[in-house]
């Protein structure tokens, strides 16, 4: 989900000291997720933060960042006398992450899960059995072009993850349980909806149940970075041409250290990346 630019009659932030800066989100919930990761930094060298982003990280990130910081929802019109300088969260990197060796200020886990959530879901989950929890998410509804070459089915996903002593848990958003049936039903394989959390409009929640899980394996959506952001082990598995944030050919992101990068090989083909996880 993109934005206009912010009209404001203030400047662009360019690294000047100790003033109050407004950073605003433009993009969709994934990249903020991403680029959240460089505001610890920003905060050190700022008098004040403010930080206008999507409504449903407000609880994560104030869980997670400062407490000086005060966050706005989207869309919500911040008045111009609260800060000095602006700047896009988007356009952070060019600041903070000139080169590759910068992205090694990021602190693994920067996102802080609610832990009593995360054991009192694992507990009803696991329903006191020592099964290796495996969130899952196959699909994404970016609008961008090309995003549903992303998308994996269900039933292949499930297949190359069944084995004995482990437990799918559906971590994709949206109204899925038609799906979730259908591989039950044809493949014999139990997936677990957690119903009390809604993956797509209770983030916090989802935050929770991903630790919950203690890994997970996706396709490139913003369950990805949200796994990734909270330094839970992640397998993400991405088409040939895949998205420029992941490199060309590394094995593990630079961006999340605790996510692996499997790269399809072949347009179209999820075969050989199904058998490799």
């Amino acid at each position: 989900m993109a934005t206009s630019f912010l009209q404001s009659a203030k400047p662009f932030w360019n690294g000047e000291k100790r003033q109050r800066i407004l950073v605003w989100a433009e993009q969709g919930i994934g990249d903020e997720i991403m680029f959240s990761s460089i505001i610890p930094e920003l905060c050190q060298s700022s008098s004040t933060i403010l930080v206008q982003c999507d409504e449903r990280l407000i609880p994560l990130f104030r869980r997670s960042f400062s407490d000086n910081i005060v966050y706005f929802p989207r869309g919500c019109e911040v008045s111009e006398d609260k800060y000095d300088y602006h700047i896009p969260m988007g356009s952070l990197p060019l600041m903070f992450r000139k080169s590759l060796e910068r992205f090694g200020k990021t602190a693994p886990g920067f996102l802080k899960y609610d832990k009593e959530k995360a054991q009192s879901i694992r507990a009803s989950i696991s329903e006191g059995l020592l099964q290796n929890l495996v969130g899952i998410s196959w699909r994404t509804e970016s609008p961008n072009k090309g995003s549903k070459k992303r998308n994996i089915k269900l039933a292949d996903l499930a297949k190359a993850l069944d084995a004995e002593n482990t437990q799918l848990v559906c971590l994709q958003y949206g109204n899925v349980s038609d799906e979730v049936k259908m591989v039950k039903r044809d493949l014999g394989i139990n997936i677990i909806q957690v119903n009390d959390i809604d993956n797509k409009n209770d983030i916090d929640g989802l935050a929770s149940l991903i630790a919950a899980c203690g890994q997970v394996v996706t396709i490139d959506n913003s369950t990805a970075h949200l796994a990734g952001a909270l330094g839970i082990k992640t397998k993400l598995i991405l088409p040939s041409n895949c998205d420029w944030r992941w490199g060309l050919e590394e094995k593990h992101s630079y961006w999340y250290k605790s996510v692996k990068l499997c790269r399809q090989h072949k347009v179209d083909d999820w075969s050989l990346v199904l058998r490799q996880i």
